[in-house]
C-alpha cells in the first residue's frame, strides 16, 4: 500500500504544475507586434479591467486576474495608457497602479471657436477632419442638443456648445467620442443654470438656451477682463430689451463681425452678413465661440444697470468705459483714442 503515497504526491505535484502553467498562460500576453492603447474608465471594477485586458490581447484569460490583483494588494487607476509589444502583465500593472495617464492632453481655451478647436486637435496629432465631420453628422444625445435649432445661417450648428476645458484623449481617439466628451462637459455645466434660464426673458419673450449661449459667447469674446463679464452682459441685455429704439436695436459688436470674417476666409459660405451686428438687428444666428462657465454665469445673471455703450479704455488695462448716452460714449471714444496714442508714442 505504500506505493500509493508517492503516487499521490506525484499526482498533486502534477496538478499544481498544470494549474501553475494554466494560470501562467491565462495571465500571459498573446503575441503583439504593435503598440496599443487602452482606456480604463472611472470606477471600473477589477472584472471590467480584466475584460479590457483580454479584449486588447494583453492577457489570454481574465478568470484568474481578479485573484492575482487581490494577491498583489494593488489598486488600479483610471486613465489612458500605451502598452508596448514587449511589456509583461507586471509592466502593465505598474503603469495602471501608478496612474501615469498617457492620453493626449488637449486644452481648449475659453472663447475658442470650432476651427480653433479643430486646429488644436490637429496640433496634438488627433483627427481634426474627422472631428469636423463628426460635428456635421452628430445626432442629438443630450437634452440640450434638442433645443438647438437647425439654422442655415450658421457655420456650425454646435458652435458654442463644445465646452472649453482640459481633456485627455486616446492618441487614436474616434472623432465622435471627442465631440461627445466636449458636449457632455457642456451638458454638466449648463444644468445648474436651467432653472434660472426658465425664469428670465428678453423684451417679454422667454429666454432660450440658444440666446444664453450666444450672449455668453459674445461676452467671452468682447470682454478683456473677467471682472467686466456681467457688466458687458448687462449692456447686451439692455439693448436687446429695446428692439424698437433706433439707437439700440443693433448690438454693434466687433466680436461677431470678426468671427464671421475669420470663418469666411476659410469657408466662403457667404454668411458673414448675418453675423454683422452693425447692420443686423438683435443677436447673431448663434454663438460665435465656446464660452466658459464664468461667461455662462454672466449671460444668465447679467449686471443690472443703465449702460448701453462701452469702449475699451485704450490704456492697456483691458477695461472699458461704460456710458448711458451716446454723447457720453463719444467723449469716451475720444479718451480711448488719446490713451492709445499715448501708449503708441511711449513704446
Amino acid at each position: 500500500m505504500n506505493w500509493r503515497i508517492p503516487y499521490t504526491i506525484i499526482l498533486v505535484i502534477a496538478w499544481i504544475a498544470i494549474g501553475y502553467l494554466y494560470i501562467d498562460y491565462s495571465l500571459d500576453s498573446p503575441n503583439r507586434s504593435e503598440e496599443i492603447y487602452i482606456t480604463i474608465p472611472e470606477k471600473s471594477s477589477v472584472k471590467k479591467v480584466g475584460e479590457i485586458l483580454v479584449q486588447n490581447k494583453i492577457i489570454n484569460k481574465d478568470w484568474f486576474f481578479a485573484y492575482y490583483i487581490k494577491l498583489k494588494g494593488i489598486s488600479i487607476k483610471a486613465g489612458d495608457y500605451s502598452i508596448k509589444p514587449n511589456e509583461t502583465l507586471d509592466d502593465v500593472l505598474k503603469k495602471l497602479v501608478e496612474g501615469k495617464d498617457e492620453g493626449v492632453k488637449v486644452t481648449i481655451a475659453e472663447g475658442s471657436n470650432v476651427m480653433d478647436i479643430a486646429n488644436k486637435l490637429k496640433e496634438k496629432g488627433l483627427d481634426s477632419e474627422g472631428f469636423l465631420k463628426a460635428l456635421e453628422n452628430r445626432q442629438p444625445k443630450y437634452a440640450f442638443e434638442k433645443q438647438i435649432s437647425d439654422d442655415s445661417r450658421r457655420y456650425f450648428r454646435l458652435e458654442g456648445y463644445l465646452f472649453p476645458t482640459t481633456y485627455f484623449f486616446h492618441p487614436k481617439e474616434k472623432p465622435e467620442k471627442i465631440v461627445d466628451e466636449m458636449l457632455k462637459q457642456f451638458d454638466m455645466k449648463i444644468k445648474k443654470y436651467e432653472g434660472s434660464i426658465k425664469g428670465k426673458s428678453i423684451h417679454g419673450q422667454p429666454l432660450t438656451l440658444e440666446q444664453v449661449v450666444t450672449i455668453a459667447s459674445l461676452v467671452e469674446r468682447e470682454a478683456k477682463r473677467k471682472e467686466e463679464f456681467k457688466k458687458i452682459s448687462g449692456v447686451i441685455y439692455n439693448r436687446l430689451n429695446k428692439p424698437n429704439d433706433p439707437n439700440f436695436k443693433k448690438l454693434q459688436l466687433d466680436a461677431s463681425r470678426n468671427f464671421a470674417q475669420k470663418m469666411e476666409s476659410q469657408f466662403r459660405k457667404g454668411l458673414a452678413r448675418y453675423y454683422d451686428t452693425y447692420i443686423q438687428t438683435g443677436l447673431p444666428p448663434g454663438p460665435i465661440a465656446s464660452p466658459g462657465e464664468r461667461a455662462l454665469e454672466a449671460a444668465v445673471n447679467p449686471e443690472v444697470h443703465q449702460y448701453y455703450y462701452y469702449v475699451v479704455k485704450g490704456d492697456g488695462s483691458g477695461f472699458h468705459f461704460f456710458s448711458s448716452t451716446f454723447a457720453e460714449h463719444r467723449r469716451y471714444i475720444q479718451m480711448s483714442n488719446q490713451n492709445q496714442k499715448k501708449r503708441a508714442s511711449s513704446s
